[in-house]
């Protein structure tokens, strides 16, 4: 007989507080189950999620999902479209997670958490109130669902690239409106990347698509060190790739940090016995002077990239008016 997974419906005692009988139903439960106060904070993680994010169950005790979990960019985007959706406006803060809870209404939504290493995590969330025993919400409970849908499925396959679990352009345009109207308010810069492999089509001519496949496991890596949890990485066509950077106080600022990414994305990859030479070039625009918007900023960076040598590789920055 087939076993269903455990459901969790918190009854005459906090979820927050957890009992024999909660832990049981965590342990063995397959997927990710967070406890949350109402301030977002992190109260506890079942076995499997800890797991999955290269965590102990304790190390995120007390710490906010919001910067340790979860860039907070994707607090910034959901609070977004739940501002469309809704109505009303929805701050980029806590209260995006129980705003559709608050007003009757289910909420299941895929987000991208974070492995303690770095790399993307894409999971599908549904969330729910924890009850005390007087029935006062007290928390937030957060399930990631046993089985998915072929229509969910499908959903992940859009949002983020299954070689490289990077998100993909479709994140972009979301995640670019809020940047820029935050940097708008606050007077900061967004710079926009555009990264791509030299010769990479010639690689895997040479070497086989298999080893063009660990080439871009590998950029995909080094991208995410390079940057902040705050920034986004995404995957495009072939061996290339873009990045946002956010909230910097100078254009400068982007540009050192696409000289560390080249510098980076320079070093061979080792592929078994063969060590794989790389060189990328690198085109930057950014807010405010290349545009207020996400298709003139990649399209300035698309021209800053097409001025760097296709063989040497390097950086260039969209010339500014005037120049």
């Amino acid at each position: 007989m087939d076993r269903r997974p455990p459901s969790f419906d918190p009854q005459s005692r906090t979820w927050l507080e957890l009992g024999e009988v909660q832990r049981l139903l965590l342990d063995s439960y397959p997927g990710l189950v967070l406890g949350l106060d109402l301030d977002g904070r992190i109260r506890w993680i079942n076995p499997a999620g800890a797991e999955r994010l290269g965590r102990g169950r304790d190390e995120l005790s007390g710490r906010e999902l919001a910067g340790n979990l979860m860039a907070l960019e994707e607090l910034e985007v959901r609070a977004t479209q739940l501002s469309r959706e809704l109505g009303e406006r929805i701050p980029a803060d806590a209260s995006v997670l129980s705003a559709r809870l608050q007003r009757g209404f289910t909420d299941e939504h895929e987000w991208v958490l974070r492995h303690k290493d770095g790399s993307p995590q894409p999971t599908r969330l549904a969330l729910g109130t924890l009850r005390d025993h007087q029935g006062s919400v007290v928390g937030l409970i957060a399930v990631e669902p046993a089985q998915r849908s072929d229509d969910e499925a499908r959903l992940q396959l859009t949002h983020h690239d299954s070689l490289t679990g990077l998100p993909t352009r479709a994140v972009l345009p979301d995640r670019a409106e809020m940047a820029i109207q935050r940097a708008a308010r606050q007077h900061s810069v967004v710079a926009f990347m555009l990264v791509e492999l030299t010769g990479f089509e010639a690689l895997c001519e040479t070497h086989g698509h298999s080893v063009g496949d660990d080439v871009l496991r590998a950029t995909a890596s080094r991208l995410h060190f390079e940057l902040r949890k705050t920034d986004t990485a995404v995957r495009l066509d072939g061996g290339q790739f873009a990045a946002m950077l956010v909230d910097l106080h100078h254009a400068d600022e982007a540009t050192l940090v696409a000289n560390k990414i080249a510098q980076a994305l320079a070093a061979p990859v080792n592929v078994g016995v063969a060590r794989i030479p790389l060189s990328a070039r690198i085109g930057v625009a950014w807010f405010p002077s290349h545009g207020d918007q996400l298709l003139p900023l990649l399209q300035a960076a698309e021209a800053a990239l097409a001025s760097v040598s296709s063989e040497a590789g390097g950086v260039a920055c969209a010339p500014l008016a005037g120049d």
